[in-house]
């Protein structure tokens, strides 16, 4: 699920389905509500913390496929977390976690958890395949908050237009999270960033 499924979800249960009564609550114009619902209208970072104040609720139970769960609480899910969960390596440095580079002797800056059930197939015979590492900087929000942590699928190299990729830039040796927006015949791409807020943009090169 994401935000548009949750939101979904949140009518119905909390609301009986009235999209009206929800925008009414959040105080957001039901025109609003139903555009975002509908896919004409994309939501932005004001709209989520805005719902989630209202409601109670922390953002990320808004986004998130699954629910947030403090690591000292594994145990509640069925079976052992080893069965359920995969331990993923964190690294400091993203330069080096592109394709064809070696990785296995680089030790990992720490651990974090990660769903089996979303691991890509073939994942076993390659434990380095899914990384991770620390966001930098507002360029994704409100797709990926700064300081967040994410997943890097090395293998994932096929360009799709409209997905989220790490990108090397040449000219500056620098590595970057945007979307890709357009690629022409393998010669050159455009990509950029997801924040719209023009201040922010202001200070970021995307």
């Amino acid at each position: 699920m994401g935000f548009r499924e949750n939101l979904r979800k949140i009518i119905n249960s909390r609301y009986g389905g009235v999209a009206y009564k929800f925008a009414k609550d959040v105080k957001i114009p039901n025109s609003y509500i139903n555009e975002i619902l509908s896919g004409k209208r994309r939501w932005n970072e004001d709209i989520l913390i805005k719902i989630a104040s209202t409601l109670n609720l922390s953002p990320y139970q808004l986004v998130a496929d699954e629910p947030l769960v403090p690591y000292s609480e594994l145990s509640k899910f069925e079976g052992e977390p080893s069965e359920y969960w995969e331990k993923i390596k964190i690294f400091p440095d993203a330069m080096s976690l592109g394709p064809g580079v070696e990785i296995s002797g680089i030790p990992p800056e720490d651990y974090v958890l990660f769903p089996k059930k979303f691991l890509p197939r073939g994942y076993a015979s390659d434990p380095d395949r899914i990384v991770a590492f620390k966001t930098r900087g507002v360029s994704m929000k409100p797709t990926i908050m700064p300081d967040s942590y994410i997943w890097v699928d090395r293998k994932d190299i096929e360009p799709r237009e409209g997905q989220i990729y790490v990108f090397w830039l040449e000219k500056t040796s620098e590595v970057t999270i945007k979307r890709l927006i357009k690629v022409s015949r393998g010669r050159y791409c455009i990509i950029d960033g997801d924040n719209r807020n023009e201040d922010d943009r202001k200070t970021e090169e995307l």
